[in-house]
């Protein structure tokens, strides 16, 4: 099994059934007992809910599984409210590493959260996609949740997948097929009016967890959008439709997305930055917001069908 799945079943699926099930055996011996497993899971599944990636498994469960713990809490506690609410000689020996894991899972969770906003002049957008359901993979302005956060020119960069009716980003885990991605082949909208300053075409799809680092962003396009640049990478071989100088219109269909450059499977990445011209990497980055929303790690947005 590929590491990357092995750690998101453990962290996503194994974890919080352990915190589930610890609830309830072995049974506390008090009440601040149950307390303090209540408090360390809570925790726990706070942090996992910000950072996860839920469209692997399903976005659902990211809202589901606090709702579970919360129901669960309630339920076991029935079964000991009678008891007395601390039995410890000590409660620091007893309970002091249960505080410590709780308080550090708080402060990831914490550290996370300060992701989800932005102190920088933002260029507004439109989202670059048609109708459906989509997922942000990454986006936000902390590391924890964000991981093109540390480089500067894409420090406020999405990488964005399209979800199936299951909330899932593709069917199965990881499947083989670039059209088992929901979002594969999907048409990638121009985000803005501006022109079209570099193009780049011809680069081969990668097969399923193959990146090609040698043209990192694969087949794209960056706009001129006012002030701002806007890349827009990891496109389908031979799908780009407009031509470098051509002004393009907001809406326009730019190409078509892919899984060129250093992408592991099918998304969108988009990021806008100021100072560089032609070269993606090479500027300061700045935030973007859709209909004036800042998208981070795990918001999900619906774009309807076109009315007749």
């Amino acid at each position: 099994m590929d590491t990357s799945l092995l750690i998101l079943l453990t962290t996503q699926v194994l974890l919080p059934l352990f915190f589930l099930l610890w609830l309830w055996l072995p049974r506390p011996a008090d009440r601040l007992g149950w307390a303090m497993r209540v408090l360390y899971g809570a925790c726990y599944i706070a942090f996992i809910a910000v950072i996860g990636r839920w469209d692997f498994l399903s976005s659902a469960l990211e809202v589901m599984l606090p709702l579970v713990f919360i129901a669960c809490a309630a339920l076991s506690y029935a079964r000991l409210r009678a008891r007395p609410w601390n039995r410890a000689r000590s409660i620091l020996r007893t309970h002091g590493f249960t505080a410590a894991m709780a308080i550090f899972f708080l402060a990831l969770t914490a550290r996370a959260l300060s992701g989800y906003g932005y102190r920088e002049t933002s260029v507004d957008l439109a989202f670059p996609l048609g109708a459906g359901t989509y997922y942000v993979g990454q986006g936000g302005s902390a590391s924890l949740i964000n991981n093109h956060h540390g480089n500067e020119s894409q420090r406020y960069a999405l990488d964005i997948v399209a979800l199936d009716a299951f909330g899932a980003r593709a069917k199965g885990l990881m499947p083989t097929a670039l059209a088992d991605y929901a979002i594969f082949g999907r048409e990638v909208k121009s985000p803005c009016t501006g022109l079209a300053i570099s193009i780049h075409d011809g680069i081969a799809d990668n097969r399923i967890s193959q990146t090609n680092i040698e043209e990192p962003a694969g087949n794209h396009v960056i706009l001129a959008c006012g002030t701002a640049r806007i890349l827009l990478a990891h496109m389908e071989k031979g799908s780009i439709s407009v031509a470098g100088g051509e002004i393009v219109s907001l809406g326009q269909t730019l190409g078509r997305v892919g899984n060129s450059g250093n992408s592991s499977e099918p998304h969108l990445h988009i990021h806008a930055y100021v100072g560089g011209t032609r070269d993606y990497d090479d500027g300061v980055g700045v935030p973007m917001t859709f209909d004036g929303r800042f998208l981070v790690r795990g918001s999900t947005v619906t774009v309807p069908q076109p009315t007749p």
